[in-house]
């Protein structure tokens, strides 16, 4: 019984942490922390519901061997379904590319998954997971490695192999499954969606709460409550222990905690015949409703007062603290020492500006970016502020120069529609070009220019530029 309901009050809601980190600028590696131990959070706690508290409940299961088995089982299981049922949606995609069919090859996956998953009687959810990161990985090692291959070429390639067999292998691989641009075009869509979803799991939750049960319990959800935040707030020193972060980022792995849809679901699949089925119902809606208000108004505000601490963790090393600088060198604070761009911090926030000023305006806003070999940033410091100078030459007065991150920067282009993007891309890619033939000494430089478009917030305008670099061609 214990095992069920510590089950039910370990499942938080991913969505709900995403939303409120949407609205601060937080170090990336802080997101992969929060948004990652939510996800493990959800999958080991359904696992434990339905495969062990459950069966365990229903004196189906006993003693610690068979727990063990069941557990390696549905893992195993879980993850195999996933990735196999990604392979040939992958392979899906290289077969058919319409792009309405392969939208529904995309979230055919995902129902497959699930669906094949619970038939064999294992984890669905973590067979989604699966499926997605395997799916994803395919279609970004596709991406980094090959382009799209014409008929001539798919052509040439059975001509000239040496047997039946490998031709078709040969074919198959180099046969393009999705670009990057398409990907891009599909989570956006997938984030509204998302937005969809979202609302109506919360409001499915409104409808299940009784008011009268949780003025019942009121007492026990209060203690159970405080101790489930006790315990986050306990296993969330572990993260200092095991990396050098702040202090501050185990607080807020401490409040990410929030309770969602996946809780009450588990809460409704116990036996109504259960001994204590009003008081499990009871204590975890009450734990829902209390950690989305307490905990998302105590991490907003937590976040907002430790904003300036937040923006520090974000520099990279190279820079100085915001911390250890004064107003009197302002310029020192905003501007990289070595591009004369904006710092990361500064860049983003007015990119954040700059789009909610068009799209309230319905302006036109485009960005064009550059990306340096990370492996070679060390030895091509030089190229980079040679580079950045070259960029600053071809901007007009009204353009925003800043440094998206050690081996990007990035140029925001107002009232410019995206034909003009591509006029100072391609005067730039001459600049460029004509630099690295006379010094010889270009690394591997890529370029990407977007538009943005209606609806897009800053991570997705940035992810739409990313997936459009291309190598400069000297």
């Amino acid at each position: 019984m214990l095992i069920a309901l510590f089950s039910m009050l370990m499942a938080t809601d991913a969505i709900t942490v995403t939303s409120v980190f949407h609205q601060f600028n937080l170090p990336e590696r802080l997101k992969i922390y929060v948004e990652g131990e939510s996800l493990l959070n959800d999958i080991t706690a359904l696992i434990l519901f339905y495969f062990v508290a459950l069966p365990l409940m229903g004196e189906g299961m006993a003693g610690v061997n068979g727990i063990d088995l069941v557990i390696l089982k549905v893992l195993v299981l879980s993850v195999l379904v996933g990735s196999g049922v990604a392979g040939i949606g992958f392979l899906g995609l290289k077969l058919i590319h319409d792009p309405f069919e392969q939208v529904l090859i995309i979230y055919l996956v995902s129902i497959l998954s699930f669906v094949v998953a619970e038939h064999l009687h294992v984890a669905g959810i973590l067979s989604i997971l699966a499926s997605i990161l395997t799916f994803q990985y395919l279609v970004d090692r596709e991406s980094r490695s090959c382009n799209r291959a014409g008929a001539k070429q798919v052509d040439a390639l059975v001509t000239d192999s040496q047997s039946y067999y490998s031709s078709i292998l040969e074919v198959m691989r180099d046969i393009p499954a999705i670009t990057g641009e398409e990907l891009w075009a599909f989570k956006k869509e997938a984030y509204y969606i998302g937005l969809f979803a979202n609302a109506v799991v919360f409001i499915s939750i409104a409808n299940l709460v009784h008011v009268e049960q949780i003025l019942h319990y009121s007492e026990e959800i209060v203690i159970v409550f405080l101790i489930t935040t006790g315990t986050r707030l306990l296993f969330s020193q572990g993260l200092l222990l095991i990396r050098d972060v702040p202090r501050r980022w185990s607080t807020v792995l401490t409040f990410s905690g929030m309770k969602g849809g996946l809780a009450i679901i588990m809460a409704h699949s116990i036996p109504t015949d259960f001994a204590y089925y009003s008081l499990f119902q009871g204590v975890v809606v009450g734990i829902v409703i209390l950690s989305t208000f307490i905990y998302t108004l105590i991490l907003m505000g937590y976040l907002t007062w430790q904003k300036r601490a937040f923006d520090n963790d974000r520099l990279d090393k190279e820079q100085l603290s915001i911390d250890q600088m004064t107003h009197t060198i302002q310029g020192a604070i905003e501007k990289d020492v070595l591009t004369g761009a904006y710092n990361p911090v500064v860049f983003e926030e007015i990119l954040n500006s700059e789009i909610m000023r068009a799209q309230r305006y319905k302006l036109e806003l485009s960005l064009i970016m550059v990306r340096f070999d990370e492996a070679k940033e060390a030895q091509s410091r030089p190229l980079l502020k040679c580079v950045s100078q070259l960029i600053q030459q071809q901007m007009r007065e009204i353009d925003i120069f800043g440094r998206l991150s050690r081996n990007q920067v990035a140029v925001l282009v107002p009232s410019t529609a995206l034909q003009g993007g591509l006029i100072f891309q391609e005067r730039l890619e001459r600049s460029i070009g004509k630099h690295c033939t006379e010094q010889g000494e270009c690394t591997s430089i890529q370029i990407a220019v977007v538009e943005l478009s209606e609806g897009d917030t800053t991570e997705m305008f940035i992810e739409h530029a990313e997936t459009g670099l291309r190598v400069i061609k000297v």
